[in-house]
This record gives C-alpha cells, sequence and structure tokens, in this order.
C-alpha cells in the first residue's frame, strides 16, 4: 500500500543520518517523523527569567530567555515506515534514532504548524535546536510487524 499524501504534511521533520541508507548513514537529511496515530502535539513555553521586588514595593523582571519544550505520543505505531500511513518514521525508526549517536546529542527539528493551511515542511516551518529528554516505548500488539505505543519529549538547547 503506497503512502497516503497529506496536505498539511508531517508536524515533525528531524535532521538525522539516513537510518536507510549504507553505510550506516553517512549524510544528514530530512526525516518526517508518521502522523499515524499521533495524539495532539504539546507546545510548552519555560520563561528563564530574573523577578525581585525592591524595597519600594515595584517589581523588577530580567527577562533572559523562553525555552521550548514539544510533546508528542503515538497509539499502535507500526514499526516501520514502510506501515504507517504517510510513510513517515515508525517505532522502530524513532527507537533507533533515540539510541544512535544523533540521538544522544542535540539535534535539528522543524515544525510544520501548517499555520497558512498549507504543508510548510519545504519553507515557513519553524526550525529548533533540541534534545531528547524523554521517551517512552511500549509494545501493544505483536504479529508480523510490532505496534508500540510511543512517547516523545523534546528540549530546546
Amino acid at each position: 500500500m503506497p503512502a497516503m499524501y497529506l496536505p498539511r504534511g508531517s508536524v515533525l521533520w528531524i535532521e538525522a543520518k539516513d537510518l536507510l541508507a549504507t553505510p550506516a548513514g553517512t549524510t544528514k537529511i530530512w526525516n518526517k517523523v508518521t502522523e499515524h496515530n499521533r495524539s495532539p502535539v504539546e507546545l510548552n513555553v519555560e520563561r528563564i527569567e530574573q523577578v525581585v521586588r525592591t524595597s519600594n514595593g515595584t517589581l523588577r523582571k530580567n527577562h533572559v530567555a523562553d525555552k521550548r519544550s514539544f510533546s508528542m505520543s503515538w497509539e499502535m505505531l507500526p514499526s516501520y515506515r514502510t506501515l504507517t500511513v504517510d510513510g513517515g518514521w515508525g517505532a522502530e525508526d524513532i527507537r533507533q534514532f533515540y539510541f544512535s549517536d544523533d540521538g544522544k546529542k542535540t539535534f535539528n527539528i522543524r515544525l510544520n504548524l501548517a499555520k497558512t493551511g498549507t504543508d510548510q515542511s519545504s519553507s515557513g516551518f519553524e526550525p529548533y535546536t533540541v534534545s531528547i529528554s524523554g521517551c517512552n516505548f511500549s509494545i501493544v500488539k505483536r504479529g508480523l510487524q510490532p505496534h508500540w505505543n510511543v512517547s516523545l519529549t523534546l528540549d530546546e538547547v
């Protein structure tokens, strides 16, 4: 079954070595992560600032930065991209990336929020440099290909 075309595209793209390339992936490319049974993406902002109440009662704030955190999960996600609805990374692809050298360091992502109502994965996306702060994998169903529940949390560096 060929992959479906989604008019808004995948929300998450990860820059990493091509997992299918031989030998062991040598060039970095943009890999889309599947939309197959994905739950809503949570976009959280942590404001880093110093807040002080002065002796005369006024409040003084020193804003340092806003750092984002992205959380998402998938239910009954097929292991490989060959069985996802859109041909994006499946559970084993995400797992393989998580345990790879690239997944242990900081890496680049693109968020395609489709603000204009169209696919913005090639332009108009929001780029971030992130690291993985949490990742969980649960095998839900075994068969010809296992299906997984996967959760992923990324923190902006």
